[in-house]
């Protein structure tokens, strides 16, 4: 019985939906190959106008993440934000057409240059996403 009760908790264990919640908090953790992209050598700050809004999927197996692109006065910049569920969860809501300020970290994703957003304002509302160091708010506390 003992056996039959273990192999029935492996099997829970190894659910098609456990693994893949595994697969994202590796995948969008704070020690993730992704979050270690952010180098705060490279912080830059822009102000435009969201052009799109779009969901990715930054590696196989995680949740959707939420891409901006942001429209200057001399150039357009492509943006990841986050995991789609800690956005939700957000009161600051985007919108095509927005006027934002982005803080963040300009990197190479995929011979692109991206900004892996730190903070977005929208009407002097505030959307906190990483702490000082760059580390993702949303990968739990000591991130800051």
């Amino acid at each position: 019985m003992k056996t039959i009760l273990k192999l029935a908790a492996i099997i829970i264990l190894l659910s098609p939906g456990d693994l893949m919640s595994q697969n994202d908090t590796l995948n969008w953790g704070k020690n993730s190959r992704y979050n270690k992209m952010y180098d705060v050598k490279t912080f830059i700050k822009i102000k435009g106008e969201i052009t799109a809004i779009e969901q990715i999927v930054p590696n196989k197996g995680t949740s959707p993440g939420i891409h901006i692109t942001v429209k200057t006065e001399t150039e357009i910049y492509a943006i990841h934000l986050g995991p789609k569920w800690y956005l939700d969860k957000q009161t600051v809501q985007l919108k095509v057409g927005d006027k934002v300020e982005v803080q963040g970290s300009k990197v190479n994703i995929d011979s692109k240059q991206t900004i892996i957003a730190k903070a977005l304002v929208k009407d002097g509302n505030t959307l906190t996403l990483r702490g000082q160091s760059g580390k993702p708010l949303w990968s739990g506390k000591g991130n800051r």
